[in-house]
Formats: C-alpha cells, sequence, structure tokens
C-alpha cells in the first residue's frame, strides 16, 4: 500500500485518517464508520467560513479517488513519499480519535498554515505528538 495509499470504502475502519487528491493539494479528514469529519469551506475554494464537520464520503471525496494516511511506518517505507500522506508515529485508539473528532464538529478558524484539513486529522489521531510530523504547510519540528 505505500505510494499509492488506494483504499475502498469497504476496507475503511472508524476513526481511520483519510485524504483525496486536489489540484495542488490533497484534502484530509476522519472517517466515524458512516461519514467524514473534516474541515470545509465554500466549493469555490474559499476557506473563510471553513468549519469543522460531517459530510457524506461522496461529498469528501467531489469524485477524486479515497486514499487512506498511513501511521507507524518505517522510515525505509517512508522516505520517497510525498509530505502530507504517511508518519512513522503510532495513531491513538479509534475511541480517542473519534472522541478528539467529534470535540471540534462546529469549530471554525481555518488557517491554512496552522489550523487546516491536515492539521486537524493529524491532531484527531496523535494528540500533541501531531506537531512532529510534517504536513503539506509545515516542516516537522
Amino acid at each position: 500500500m505505500p505510494l499509492f495509499h488506494d483504499i475502498s470504502k469497504g476496507e475503511l475502519k472508524r476513526g481511520d485518517h483519510i485524504y483525496v487528491w486536489r489540484t495542488g493539494y490533497h484534502h484530509h479528514g476522519i472517517w466515524d464508520g458512516r461519514k467524514v469529519i473534516h474541515f470545509s469551506g465554500a466549493k469555490s475554494g474559499d476557506k473563510s467560513n471553513a468549519t469543522i464537520r460531517r459530510d457524506a464520503l461522496d461529498v469528501f471525496l467531489d469524485g477524486g479517488n479515497l486514499k487512506i494516511y498511513l501511521y507507524g511506518m518505517s522510515m525505509w517505507d517512508i522516505w520517497y513519499e510525498i509530505a502530507g500522506t504517511s508518519t512513522t508515529l503510532e495513531s491513538d485508539s479509534p475511541d480517542t480519535v473519534m472522541d478528539r473528532a467529534e470535540s471540534r464538529i462546529g469549530d471554525a478558524d481555518y488557517y491554512l498554515f496552522g489550523n487546516n484539513c491536515e492539521h486537524f486529522a493529524l491532531w484527531c489521531k496523535l494528540g500533541e505528538r501531531a506537531k512532529k510530523v510534517q504536513t503539506q504547510t509545515t516542516p516537522a519540528n
């Protein structure tokens, strides 16, 4: 699975960190078993009103291909990957992930370089350890 990270809806598990490629970036969310919890703004790409909300998978994908973010990977497996698709850190339990994700539904304050969909999903999976992960917009600490 490394490099391409393709997954089908039937393979998803509650608390999975999923993403979809968009033009120039990838969009991240947390699978709750039926829907996706993610930061979302206007269809036009305007994030000034973005909030964390729950949407159907097809809304989240918007015609793109479903991918899964990989946790607990070896350095050997991820050295060639694009930032924002995997980490060597192990995820917290699905219950902890879902508690975090659901606690943020309705939150706003989107900021591309410090509070975006990727930061949200990483925080859900890792808590404060998320700050150590290199993302599309921020280097690892």
